[in-house]
């Protein structure tokens, strides 16, 4: 077993701004630093012009809007609650008791409303000019970079517990964070080869799972050098092609796949239902920050069925309970996927997406998968 660990970063380089060569340290003696993610989740842009309709429809938003005016106004008198409370939530369900969440395919609902904007967060996934995606409207960054892939955050950034209000994110970005506090999904980065934290063309980037759960203190903060080890699932334990300029690290387009956990259960796996983030031309791109931190931007092409996992586990729930109306969403979602396109009926079955990520110093274990020896 080998430990890998990012070293003291000297407090006097602090001070000075990132942007400068020397707030940046030398790296450790051995070229090799460790960090576990404190936060792994949908990257926001709150622009003023994104919902100019307004967010995304509830589903009793849009059973109502299947009513007469008349009847519309009859319904949402008060007196009248209980039955426009069963008539709505009846919405969810369709023949031989399938619910809109869990099976969206076979409710035939127009797509939510989506972003209207022209900027967002993101990276540019296809160079421009990738030979397997559908068209698509590229976003701006908000920072002016053009060619932004993140057909996500257009499909379900009206949608409110993502969109949050006032500069904050919504629900899902706290419960994602929870989840990491939870070690439902922990994350762990490992570089290996550094010779600059400023600039080095060949770094060697483990990002995998750990089985461990989040050492946190009590006001359920991450404790920074903690220890984790890399989960022995070879599946989940992506080695990629790295470099550092200007003190960002960068990856090479490839496929990672990590765990994805929803909420703890009561079955066997108390961990919860098993999912999976499963993205293609996946690369990083995250900025050394002053308190050895890095901050910055995961992205990649996702089935479009993972970015509502969430909802379509929720069931019946999300959408009587939260309000979703899911076939909307994968109706949302399905129109704007933007890669890995069906050569058959030119559908794209894959989404353009970003995650904003957040990591800090571990210490990190790491036990390559054992190579199988031919028996004699």
């Amino acid at each position: 077993m080998i430990v890998y660990r990012i070293a003291a970063l000297c407090a006097a380089s602090f001070l000075a701004p990132i942007a400068q060569a020397q707030a940046l340290p030398a790296p450790p003696a051995n070229g090799e630093l460790g960090f576990v993610f404190t936060h792994f989740a949908p990257a926001i842009y709150q622009g003023e012009r994104d919902c100019p309709d307004g967010l995304a429809a509830t589903l009793r938003d849009n059973y109502l809007q299947t009513q007469s005016p008349a009847e519309r106004m009859r319904l949402l008198d008060k007196a009248n609650e209980p039955e426009l409370t069963k008539r709505w939530t009846g919405y969810a369900f369709g023949p031989n008791g399938t619910n809109i969440c869990t099976h969206p395919a076979l409710f035939d609902r127009p797509p939510q409303r989506i972003v209207q904007g022209k900027i967002a967060q993101g990276l540019d996934l296809d160079d421009g000019a990738a030979t397997d995606s559908c068209s698509h409207e590229p976003f701006t960054s908000p920072a002016g970079q053009t060619g932004i892939d993140n057909q996500m955050w257009r499909a379900m950034g009206c949608v409110r517990t993502w969109r949050g209000v006032d500069g904050t994110g919504g629900d899902i970005l706290r419960g994602l964070t929870q989840f990491l506090i939870s070690g439902e999904h922990t994350q762990v980065l490992l570089l290996t080869g550094v010779d600059s934290l400023q600039d080095d063309p060949d770094v060697t980037v483990i990002y995998a799972n750990s089985e461990d759960r989040a050492v946190v203190d009590s006001k359920q903060n991450f404790m920074p050098d903690a220890s984790y080890t890399v989960v022995a699932n070879a599946q989940h334990r992506n080695v990629l092609k790295g470099r550092i300029v200007g003190g960002v690290l960068m990856t090479d387009p490839t496929h990672i796949r990590l765990r994805q956990t929803w909420g703890q259960g009561s079955e066997r796996d108390i961990r919860g239902k098993r999912t999976e983030y499963d993205m293609t031309r996946a690369r990083l791109r995250l900025t050394f920050q002053p308190d050895g931190s890095l901050k910055g931007l995961v992205g990649g092409y996702q089935p479009i069925w993972d970015i509502m996992a969430s909802a379509s586990i929720g069931g019946e729930g999300a959408a009587t309970t939260a309000g979703y109306d899911c076939a909307a969403m994968y109706a949302a979602l399905k129109k704007l996927a933007d890669g890995d396109r069906d050569p058959a009926t030119g559908q794209c079955r894959r989404i353009s997406s970003a995650m904003e990520a957040v990591a800090i110093p571990a210490f990190i274990n790491d036990t390559p998968p054992a190579t199988k020896v031919a028996q004699q």
